[in-house]
């Protein structure tokens, strides 16, 4: 695995740069190991523990795997299932303490920036918030019929 200091977005791209990473079968126990050592002797921010917590984050349909594969994210040296290769990012979704790490949380917080000024993204939520719950939906429609009634 590369350093994780090399993990960048470009907005002007919107491409997030991240370290490849090898999978072999003892890829699961090496990350436990190496994230509990971590979290018990550094003293600074858990840049390991973090990382985790990204992929699991990116990490989430079976879709995932194959997209980081083809990218030169993941290198999978494991004869398993593609849900398999997830399934040491996913169950690291615990960590033992809540980490921060400032250059990937800038990162991070580039990258749902970029991702929540888009205006696909601000419909959905819009439509989400107020048109698809049913009691919103109701109330928009009652006040809609409201408006055109008192025209009328």
């Amino acid at each position: 695995m590369s350093s994780a200091s090399t993990i960048a977005f470009n907005r002007k791209t919107a491409t997030l740069y991240l370290p490849a990473v090898t999978l072999d079968g003892n890829t699961e126990v090496v990350l436990r190991n190496l994230v509990a050592y971590e979290s018990s002797a550094a003293s600074g921010p858990l840049v390991l523990t973090r990382y985790t917590e990204l992929m699991n984050d990116i990490i989430n349909t079976d879709v995932d795997v194959p997209l980081l594969r083809k990218w030169g994210v993941v290198l999978n040296h494991m004869k398993k299932r593609v849900d398999e290769v997830a399934k040491p990012w996913n169950d690291m979704s615990r960590p033992v303490q809540h980490s921060k790490v400032p250059t990937m949380d800038k990162v991070i917080e580039e990258m749902n920036r970029y991702y929540d000024g888009r205006w696909r993204i601000k419909t959905k939520q819009f439509m989400r918030k107020y048109v698809l719950s049913p009691w919103k939906m109701f109330t928009f429609l009652t006040a809609t019929s409201m408006l055109v009634l008192t025209t009328l």
